[in-house]
């Protein structure tokens, strides 16, 4: 579970690293994506923790009753880091996007609690907003994955050098730029 997480995490990283491009054109077409892979790799993740403390795979995508499952110490460090980490460094990003109103009149939840149950479906949310009557929704827990990934290393610290045992197909060779 926890390399299927870390493959998605990785993807992530990649994708959302293009939203940091001068091409703004690019930049706008990947962030959408982007959150959609950072909402599936705070699923999985999630489920690896809960997994973790009981053994048992936990069912279900919403992040919030997810995050509920885990236990109470562990949750209190997910929101010590969160706290501590993410809200100091995302707080000026978060204030110019509410004065623009890119969100609507409603400000972001900067409590962890609030912002997962806010951002909870946005996994769906995002995927499906082309459609009618699709409704916005907050996402504001993008850095969330590496804080869960920092927590599941020090359960698991002999996991940090864990990786897919790739060989090469016999006979396919890449191509050279």
């Amino acid at each position: 579970m926890f390399m299927h997480a870390l493959g998605f995490h990785m993807a992530e990283n990649a994708l959302g690293s293009l939203t940091l491009t001068p091409n703004t054109q690019l930049a706008a077409q990947v962030v959408q994506p982007t959150m959609v892979l950072s909402a599936f790799t705070t699923e999985l993740f999630l489920k690896c923790l809960i997994c973790l403390e009981t053994g048992l795979t936990p069912q279900g995508h919403h992040l919030f009753e997810l995050f509920e499952q885990l236990t109470p110490a562990t949750r209190a460090k997910i929101i010590h880091l969160w706290d501590t980490h993410i809200v100091p460094h995302r707080e000026p990003e978060w204030k110019f996007i509410e004065s623009k109103q890119y969100s609507g009149a409603k400000k972001f939840q900067r409590d962890l609690p609030g912002a997962l149950s806010d951002s909870s479906r946005a996994f769906e949310k995002i995927r499906y907003s082309y459609e009618p009557n699709s409704q916005d929704g907050d996402f504001n827990i993008g850095d969330l994955p590496r804080i869960l990934r920092r927590v599941i290393l020090e359960m698991k610290p002999e996991w940090a050098t864990l990786g897919r045992d790739i060989k090469p197909v016999p006979g396919f060779v890449r191509a050279q730029k």
